[in-house]
């Protein structure tokens, strides 16, 4: 018997799945609304979750996205009365089981039902705990723990896995993670910087050459791939292998058997494939850049890479990290992380990720080697400028130049552009734009209880609902 969460605005639906969940004899949970919904996960460990979008305290792809952070948490399948492209996306990316739109069918739920809680008792018989080599993947952030459990899962298996993510996010570092815990972590790990290579030269760094196959060829060469045999190869931007190798490469990673330029002879070549890139590959796909066989078959898993900024609260240990491995590497006494000047750190948004913060200690260090302690003055101008900044008002907006959502700029928008607007337009315009300041006000005042706001509007508990959907109004 399974424990079945259903987190829906509407009490018809909600007493709908519920008859359906107990036919199959398992336990209903019924709650209206997101709080109601964090309640009873606090409480209640539960198998499968069938959640709403739209709820009258906000977004149901919010609650998805903090649900499925937790180590073995519930199944989660979507249900909304209006799908969308993007919520869609968002749900399948967030880990969602399923995405349905209403009205729902006795045949859907069930089958949902049944496949949902198959697929979790097959995943927990598998599940064994995974002691893992982390290296120097450092943080324990929600972010890095959700990529960590993909590296396990590669661990697990012998497939090919792509890492994205912006410049410096520590691609090759994961890489190397997943090849020390695999099978095949005693053979080499061989990086191959495509981005490094010349087209022309290409096929010959990764499948190597015979004996005079080219000029200055004056000896045989293995190659890369040749290299990584019984290991794992390692293509670091991906997205900049020459096209015109591509369909050669695919074929090597279909048959596992590679033919050195100039030879008739084929040697075998048994690998496991890592790819990263920080550009958009299916992108690339669509424009005719990338064959699109080749990254179905580069992506069997994949593990995207989050920046610096989304895992803030790793910056402490990160900063540490660096700061006794910069001063040992230089032979110099261990500096200690000062509160404000990580305070400084923490307000930056690293647009170059992990490798900005180590280029910045490394810096910082340099510019005082004899102090014991790592001052803000240390940092770079523009990392405390950055700080400064954010502590003081905006003084380049002034009265002189209006709000872009105020009366006044609007009408001059239009009349600048030549479309006026008329009176019924700006009328019904700043009637919604007052509704949703005063609905938003009464609600928080209220601790957002619709009853009680319902009664002060003097409207229906519906109309309420139907204002917080039309205005986006989350608490």
């Amino acid at each position: 018997m399974a424990n079945i969460l259903i987190i829906d605005d509407e009490e018809y639906i909600r007493d709908i799945l519920s008859v359906r969940v107990r036919r199959l004899n398992h336990s209903p949970f019924s709650a209206a609304t997101i709080r109601q919904g964090r309640k009873l996960i606090r409480e209640t460990v539960f198998d499968l979750i069938f959640l709403d979008v739209n709820l009258p305290d906000g977004s149901g792809l919010d609650l998805l996205q903090s649900i499925k952070q937790e180590t073995n948490s519930p199944e989660v399948v979507i249900i909304t009365a209006v799908g969308s492209h993007e919520g869609a996306e968002i749900a399948i990316k967030n880990g969602a089981w399923d995405y349905l739109n209403k009205p729902l069918k006795k045949e859907d739920i069930n089958l949902r039902i049944e496949r949902a809680l198959e697929f979790r008792k097959m995943k927990n018989h598998r599940r064994q705990p995974v002691v893992l080599e982390t290296g120097k993947i450092i943080g324990k952030s929600k972010a890095i723990k959700k990529c960590l459990r993909k590296v396990a899962q590669c661990a697990a298996s012998h497939s090919n896995v792509l890492l994205h993510g912006e410049t410096g996010t520590g691609k090759e570092v994961f890489a190397n993670a997943i090849h020390s815990n695999c099978r095949l972590s005693a053979g080499n790990f061989i990086v191959v910087d495509c981005a490094a290579m010349t087209e022309s030269l290409a096929e010959s760094v990764l499948f190597g050459h015979v004996k005079g196959a080219f000029t200055g060829a004056d000896k045989a060469s293995d190659g890369l791939v040749l290299k990584a045999d019984k290991g794992t190869l390692f293509l670091d931007e991906i997205g900049e292998l020459p096209l015109s190798l591509q369909s050669t490469f695919l074929r090597v990673l279909q048959e596992k058997r590679i033919r050195p330029v100039g030879s008739h002879m084929e040697k075998p070549s048994d690998f496991r494939l890592i790819s990263a890139t920080n550009r958009d590959l299916d992108q690339m796909v669509e424009k005719g850049t990338f064959r699109r066989d080749l990254l179905h078959r580069i992506r069997t898993i994949d593990i995207e890479l989050p920046p610096l900024k989304a895992r803030k609260p790793d910056i402490r240990e990160l900063a540490s990290f660096f700061i006794s491995d910069i001063c040992q590497k230089q032979n110099l006494k261990e500096k200690v992380l000062l509160p404000e000047t990580l305070d400084l750190l923490e307000s930056y948004d690293w647009p170059g990720n992990v490798r900005e913060l180590i280029h910045t200690i490394e810096q910082s260090i340099v510019n005082e080697p004899d102090s014991p302690l790592l001052y803000p003055y240390s940092l770079p101008d523009h990392i405390r400028l950055n700080f400064v900044k954010k502590g003081l008002p905006d003084l380049e907006k002034t009265e002189a130049e209006p709000r872009k959502d105020s009366l006044e700029a609007i009408l001059l928008s239009g009349i600048d552009k030549g479309n006026p607007p008329n009176l019924k337009d700006i009328r019904n315009q700043f009637f919604d734009k007052i509704e949703k300041i005063y609905l938003k006000a009464v609600l928080a005042e209220n601790n957002w209880d619709v009853e009680k706001t319902a009664g002060i509007l003097g409207v229906g508990k519906n109309r309420v609902y139907v204002l917080t959907r039309k205005y986006n109004l989350k608490q």
